[in-house]
């Protein structure tokens, strides 16, 4: 299959976009494999208080940030409405073998919080693709650099493909 937006992860495993972008209502990232909505998703907040429950994902933080993330992140979803505040990111993909079709998996929300004078990340995945609506929450130390909102993954994304969105 010919396609203009896709990301190989090698050993034949392609995620293709091309649908999506051709939408006019998606930009596809060539380098990270991921959709972003060219207007920010709603939060699913009527799902997310329906299913009353977050899986807590397992973050790649160093041993020092373990014990204060865990404290940050029951401190910070303890907090009525914490989930308000969460912003629509970026969208993944299923990975396809060549041949088949990609399709929504997920879409990442995020916010900033604040816990015991530091700045820390939240992310809550909704797992589209698997029937009823999952979330998982991570959780990390802010860092500006690699942070990842709407704006800069639609900047990414839009810079990323050899071809223009």
């Amino acid at each position: 299959m010919t396609s203009v937006y896709k990301q190989e992860w090698g050993n034949g495993v392609v995620i293709r976009a091309d649908e999506y972008v051709q939408s006019g209502d998606w930009v596809f990232d060539c380098e990270y494999g991921r959709l972003v909505s060219r207007r920010p998703l709603p939060v699913p907040i009527a799902e997310l208080e329906r299913v009353g429950k977050l899986d807590i994902g397992q973050s790649y933080l160093k041993e020092e940030d373990r014990a204060p993330a865990r404290e940050a992140l029951k401190a910070i979803t303890g907090r009525k409405d914490w989930y308000r505040e969460l912003r629509y990111a970026y969208s993944d993909l299923e990975e396809s073998v060549v041949g088949e079709t990609s399709s929504l998996k997920a879409h990442r929300f995020t916010m900033l919080a604040n816990h015991r004078g530091g700045t820390w990340e939240v992310d809550v995945w909704h797992w589209v693709g698997y029937g009823d609506s999952e979330f998982s929450v991570y959780i990390e130390p802010y860092d500006e650099e690699n942070h990842v909102d709407h704006a800069k993954a639609l900047k990414q994304a839009a810079q990323s493909c050899p071809a223009p969105q």
